[in-house]
């Protein structure tokens, strides 16, 4: 490409000699500026090559320079403690057979406890409160300013079972944000601050994307829902819409008993959603995790069967490339440089 530069620059400089030269004919004079004009182009097609070039060079100057850190970091890869990355694999193994056992048991308590509260409730603030006569026998309804009453009444009851079962994920949801909390990632980091540049910006965004989410999730799990689902108060809206808009007749005891169910089933729903999701995320953290240090034992591995030659034949490699590559720029910029 230098070559056709260098060419068309002799011919635009001996036409610009000819166009200037007051011995020369007019017509020869013509000719040389509209020689000048014909190679114009030209020039303008070998600065845009030239441009183009320069961005297709500096990928190839990305790759060799991360093509040269990977070979970099070999070193360091090869003398890492193989011991301390087994202890670690040890330890998160058993922290997800841990979370795994403690989940269960945490998400039933969880649910027992809200259920109790809902029953107990239900039958002190609902039941004995409005279904049940001074005769201590079951009304089939209430009606007239009873019904009133209790339509005023019950979604204080409701905000209260909200905040209880609020409570309760969380107490539960601490013990295993607990035993998530061993993972050692201050040695994550340490060995991911021996691999590439490349590599520890893909992971470190990975685990920094991870922990945020579950300490999210863990310490605001009735803020941060699952995909999918509700709060518990949008859920139970329309039922409690229904129980408490219906403004002509009475009241059966009948519906309330059916707003009950309800309520109970959308508590074991709401709260196996947000335990079964809690759970998978803590699980894949862990699996992330193992899954990093495999990887990096099976890299040392590879690495420490290398012998000198090999990595002595990727240096000069690397250094081949780094020479051409340096070639390609210095005859780029003399083109960039050049003027017609």
């Amino acid at each position: 490409m230098n070559e056709f530069m260098q060419a068309f620059q002799n011919i635009a400089q001996s036409a610009a000699v000819v166009a200037a030269d007051d011995y020369k004919s007019l017509e020869i004079k013509e000719s040389a500026t509209t020689v000048i004009k014909s190679v114009q182009p030209g020039f303008d097609e070998l600065m845009g090559s030239a441009t183009r070039l320069e961005k297709v060079v500096q990928k190839c100057r990305n790759d060799i320079d991360h093509a040269e850190d990977v070979w970099s970091c070999k070193l360091g890869i090869v003398q890492a403690s193989k011991q301390e990355i087994w202890q670690q694999l040890g330890e998160l193994s058993g922290c997800h057979v841990r979370i795994n056992e403690l989940g269960e048991q945490c998400q039933n308590s969880a649910i027992d406890k809200s259920q109790d509260y809902w029953d107990k409730i239900f039958d002190v603030r609902v039941k004995q409160k409005w279904f049940i006569d001074a005769a201590k026998k079951q009304k089939k309804g209430i009606g007239w300013g009873e019904k009133d009453d209790f339509i005023k009444d019950i979604p204080i009851v409701m905000d209260l079972v909200y905040m209880e079962i609020d409570k309760n994920i969380k107490s539960s949801l601490v013990q295993i944000y607990q035993d998530l909390n061993t993972i050692n990632l201050k040695v994550i980091t340490q060995y991911l601050g021996i691999l590439d540049r490349q590599t520890q910006d893909v992971l470190n965004h990975q685990m920094n994307v991870t922990f945020s989410e579950i300490a999210n999730k863990f310490e605001q799990p009735t803020v941060y829902l699952p995909e999918n689902t509700e709060s518990l108060r949008a859920a139970l809206s329309p039922a409690l819409d229904n129980l408490t808009k219906q403004r002509l007749g009475d009241l059966f005891w009948e519906q309330v008993v059916n707003f009950e169910k309800q309520v109970s089933t959308a508590i074991d729903n709401f709260i196996n959603s947000i335990f079964d999701d809690r759970l998978k995320v803590g699980s894949q953290a862990l699996v992330q995790a193992m899954i990093f240090y495999n990887e990096f034992l099976e890299k040392q591995d590879r690495y420490q069967k290398e012998t000198p030659a090999q990595r002595q034949a990727e240096r000069a490699w690397i250094d081949s490339q780094w020479t051409e590559i340096q070639r390609l720029e210095k005859g780029i910029k003399v083109i960039l440089n050049s003027s017609p």
